[in-house]
């Protein structure tokens, strides 16, 4: 059985994911005027925000559990942009993506104290 923490950072990892595909979705709905992107979008974002809520209410801190969160919706819209042609990486956006990824990795590694239950 998976223990609070784990499913927490499970969470926050789904969360992620759901928010690189809201992101692309967006690119798809031409600024919202598409109504089946603009429910996609609407859907994952939703789904995104929730999974977020559900690992902050596990052991995760506010500033790490959102930090993470943001970093993989981040690192992974680029990387998703770049694997269907949207987008092309430069090496300063590659340098700057290595410091988030980089920031991220610190503040999963750095202890924080959590809010009283």
């Amino acid at each position: 059985m998976m223990s609070l923490a784990t499913k927490g950072w499970s969470m926050i990892v789904v969360g992620g994911i759901f928010q690189v595909i809201a992101t692309i979705a967006m690119d798809y709905s031409d600024s919202l005027r598409n109504l089946g992107w603009d429910v996609v979008v609407m859907v994952f974002f939703f789904l995104s925000i929730w999974c977020l809520s559900y690992a902050m209410k596990t052991k995760i801190s506010l500033s790490t559990s959102y930090t993470v969160w943001m970093g993989l919706g981040v690192v992974g819209t680029i990387f998703v942009s770049v694997l269907l042609g949207l987008e092309t990486i430069t090496w300063p956006m590659a340098f700057f993506l290595a410091l988030i990824i980089g920031g991220v990795v610190g503040l999963k590694m750095t202890p924080t104290e959590t809010k009283a239950q």
